[in-house]
């Protein structure tokens, strides 16, 4: 009986621990997620090329989703979901979108951002990135 009562003692530790836990990662979770990285394929761009943009990231929380933000030339932004495509760890993955083609003398601009699983839908942005394809 004593082997019993240790074991629902450690067991009942446990349990509140990984309850606080639990609380903690969803519930305090003020900041938006973590963008590590941003990569930018084909990595030297040229007249009539699809960009490929891909982003890891990371949160507390987890990932909820990320959109791709583009413009071509100046124009009016267009917002796009990003496809989850794989997961590093627990709390995060790799997103991927495409946009253009770029065509002459087009100034391609984008940004991405990134929503975590929290209760307030936290977000992060990245600084907008321009692209000056050359011609072929």
């Amino acid at each position: 009986m004593k082997n019993q009562t240790k074991l629902i003692c450690v067991g009942s530790i446990l349990m509140i621990l990984l309850a606080g836990i639990v609380v903690n990662a969803v519930f305090e979770d003020v900041d938006g997620p973590l963008i590590y990285e941003v990569d930018i394929l084909p990595v030297n761009p040229v007249v009539g090329d699809i960009i490929r943009v891909v982003i890891y990231c990371v949160d507390r929380s987890g990932i909820s989703n990320a959109q791709l933000s583009s413009s071509l030339d100046g124009e009016e932004w267009q917002t796009q979901d990003m496809s989850f495509y794989a997961c590093l760890c627990v709390a995060g993955g790799r997103w991927v979108a495409t946009f253009g083609p770029v065509v002459e003398g087009d100034k391609a601009q984008f940004f991405v951002t990134a929503f975590d699983n929290g209760v307030n839908r936290n977000s992060a942005d990245t600084q907008i990135y321009t692209i000056d394809p050359t011609s072929t």
